[in-house]
């Protein structure tokens, strides 16, 4: 079987995915053991991955199209909804997360000084409340993504 372009540049997505959660799960496992600056790096790391897609996939529309969702079954459109739906958490938690992450590089948080102020509560709640959703949205948008590639190559 021959890999045709939709299929090559679904299964870069995939890997682009992977990376991204496998950079998100990292950057959770570096804030928890107080590395900040390392998290700061690894959620950059990830959106950066994001935006590289978001480029990559403007350009496939423009050269290559859209997919022909009329040759799909009902259980592939309905799997495809759904990992549309978990992008978007994806894109919205991780807006809401860096946008508080901003606002939190000038706190005692981030610079280690004692005269930077104190972030607020309310800063930090709602930076990993959008954190945990924009990972929660890429985990599950990783697995529903498989799931839409299989039937991909099932139907190549």
């Amino acid at each position: 079987m021959a890999l045709n372009p939709h299929l090559a540049f679904w299964t870069g997505a995939l890997v682009d995915l992977g990376l991204i959660v496998g950079f998100m799960l990292r950057a959770v496992r570096q804030v928890r053991r107080g590395e900040v600056a390392s998290h700061r790096r690894s959620m950059l790391t990830a959106a950066s991955l994001v935006g590289f897609f978001l480029l990559a996939y403007l350009a496939k529309l423009a050269f290559l199209g859209r997919e022909a969702l009329s040759l799909w079954s009902s259980f592939y459109v309905g799997t495809l909804r759904f990992h549309e739906s978990c992008v978007l958490v994806l894109l919205v938690g991780g807006g809401v997360a860096l946008a508080c992450g901003r606002r939190l590089r000038s706190t005692r948080l981030v610079t280690r000084k004692p005269e930077s102020p104190v972030p607020s509560a309310r800063l930090l709640r709602v930076h990993r409340w959008a954190g945990r959703s924009a990972l929660f949205g890429a985990l599950l948008g990783f697995a529903s993504a498989a799931v839409v590639l299989v039937g991909m190559y099932g139907r190549a």
